[in-house]
């Protein structure tokens, strides 16, 4: 029996974050797998005890926004998919998860390539965000 830990949070943090925690919680027990979940959403949070993450075997994050305090989670091979999936194939998560997990190919949370990328030195390429968010959305560079 594996023991995966979960984050799950949507957009509103109502409905979905709540609907995809279950969907994961069911999935471990029918799978024989220990499935712990962390909601983060609109009612706050319940997080999960540091403990529990380091016995961890993997971690799946369903989320829609970043993941609060993720650095609690450094180390641990994961997946990260929108919490729309986790609604849909809770089951197939769990088993993608461990596969990638006992295999080698999951990265692992904080070596990842966002990670590897803040550490490079600045590029001499000129910003693509010169006219911000708003710009982006409105055709100005």
């Amino acid at each position: 029996m594996a023991k995966i830990v979960c984050v799950t949070s949507c957009i509103t943090g109502i409905a979905h974050t709540y609907m995809a925690a279950e969907a994961l919680e069911q999935a471990g027990k029918k799978l024989g797998h220990e499935v712990l979940v962390e909601t983060q959403g609109s009612a706050g949070s319940n997080p999960l005890k540091q403990d529990v993450i380091d016995s961890a075997d993997a971690v799946i994050f369903a989320v829609d926004l970043e993941v609060k305090d993720r650095n609690r989670f450094n180390g641990k091979p994961y997946i990260q998919v929108p919490v729309a999936k986790a609604m849909k194939d809770g089951v197939g998560l769990v088993e993608q998860v461990l596969a990638m997990a006992a295999d080698g190919t999951a990265p692992k949370v904080g070596e990842g390539s966002a990670a590897k990328s803040a550490e490079k030195a600045p590029s001499s390429e000129p910003s693509q965000k010169k006219g911000g968010f708003f710009g982006s959305l409105f055709g100005k560079k």
